[in-house]
């Protein structure tokens, strides 16, 4: 059987004999609070997106360590490299050769950074095989050339089409010597659906070798995939104790952890926000129940005179409070989960009625806006707003147990 104030609270709720604008005020609570569930929820989600997008995409492709020979070039790499892919936490290593280039077909020039790369050691440490929207990467030879998909557009140019590669030269002294210009043939395209799209391409190692004019077997540096990405600092530090030759040691958190820290800045500040938000809405909770229990003195004068306690009486109006806040956060929880789980099919449709994203690929590391919901998320919003809503209750559930019989019945 529901305890009285329990049947109390549900009674003054349903009433019709409250005042219409403490009805006004307790619903823009109840909305009020369902608004910032909602949003949180759905911010969150959102947050969580874009770091697993940055994990899955971003640095499933990029090394996550690079040594960089000082003097531009390593020799005796690969049994450097083997010593430095049996280091605990490696996963594997690769060599790389990278220059500055100027790509051309037709009157369209574009600049980029080619990447010299040995498939074999490619596939082993990047996921790049698997963004490949056109074409293949099955194979590179000295005749072929990988594009991402923002040059391809700057180019006007499709897979089995002819580019002009035009590299630097330059004399020991690292003045600019000369150039060189090599005909390739695109055969596939890479779309990660952001910033490196615009950015990089793909060639055989041993030819881009060749086009600069490095002796054979030299490699610019090595590349490694990790287990942890984010012991990559430290590790680099590791491996590059284990170089026989000076080295620049990177990682991806120098290059691309300002992406990683502005995602964890973001989501802290919409947390804050919108608790703020959350707990501004549990205020009205505060005047709707100060202004029922002004309005409820007659009716508690008699319940305290027929012998209720005070502490059924605070009970009561906790619990007529705080209905207004579960309702508003089970409605959040429910609107918010929803719009998590839509905001990409939301965003991809108002992309194409626009016509362009929203997310700049040229600028952004992806151009549309992911979504993880995860249920910890959902669970720790719930209990944050239906915490706040119970607190905004305790004053005026006190303050009705304050309320003099003797004076109130004596006014009526």
């Amino acid at each position: 059987m529901a305890s009285l104030a329990w049947q109390l609270a549900k009674r003054y709720r349903s009433t019709r004999h409250t005042s219409g604008f403490i009805r006004f005020i307790s619903a823009s609570s109840t909305s009020g609070i369902a608004l910032g569930v909602a949003i949180l929820i759905l911010a969150l989600s959102v947050m969580n997106g874009f770091e697993q997008a940055l994990k899955d995409r971003l640095l499933a492709v990029i090394p996550h360590i690079e040594l960089e020979a000082v003097d531009y070039s390593l020799t005796d790499w690969p049994r450097q490299l083997a010593t430095m892919s049996g280091v605990d936490g490696v996963s594997a290593g690769a060599p790389f050769i990278k220059a500055n280039g100027m790509l051309r077909h037709g009157s369209a020039v574009k600049a980029a950074q080619v990447r010299g790369v040995s498939l074999q050691h490619e596939q082993q440490i990047s996921a790049v095989t698997e963004f490949v929207t056109q074409g293949s990467m099955a194979m590179l030879d000295d005749t072929q050339i990988i594009l991402g998909q923002g040059i391809a557009d700057a180019l006007d140019i499709t897979v089995g089409q002819s580019l002009q590669l035009m590299l630097p030269r330059f004399a020991a002294d690292g003045s600019l010597a000369s150039h060189r210009t090599v005909s390739l043939t695109v055969s596939g395209i890479v779309a990660l659906g952001g910033q490196l799209d615009y950015s990089q391409v793909w060639v055989d190692m041993p030819a881009l070798a060749l086009w600069l004019g490095m002796s054979e077997g030299e490699v610019h540096g090595l590349a490694f995939r990790v287990d942890d990405v984010f012991a990559a600092p430290q590790l680099a530090r590791v491996l590059g104790r284990l170089s026989d030759e000076y080295v620049y040691t990177l990682d991806w958190y120098r290059s691309q952890g300002h992406v990683y820290n502005d995602i964890q800045m973001v989501r802290a500040i919409l947390y804050l926000v919108l608790t703020l938000v959350i707990t501004v809405a549990c205020f009205n909770i505060v005047a709707t129940l100060v202004m029922a229990v002004r309005e409820k003195e007659a009716d508690i004068a008699i319940l305290l005179t027929m012998g209720m306690a005070p502490g059924q009486l605070i009970k009561t109006f906790v619990l007529l409070g705080w209905l207004n806040g579960l309702i508003g956060s089970l409605l959040g929880v429910a609107f918010g989960v929803l719009l998590a789980s839509t905001i990409e099919s939301v965003f991809a449709t108002i992309t194409r009625v626009v016509g362009s994203t929203l997310l700049d690929p040229s600028i952004y590391f992806i151009d549309f806006v992911p979504s993880v919901l995860r249920w910890q998320d959902v669970l720790l919003t719930l209990s944050i707003a239906l915490l706040l809503s119970l607190l905004a209750t305790l004053y005026p559930a006190w303050r009705a147990s304050k309320v003099e019989p003797a004076t109130i019945l004596g006014q009526h």
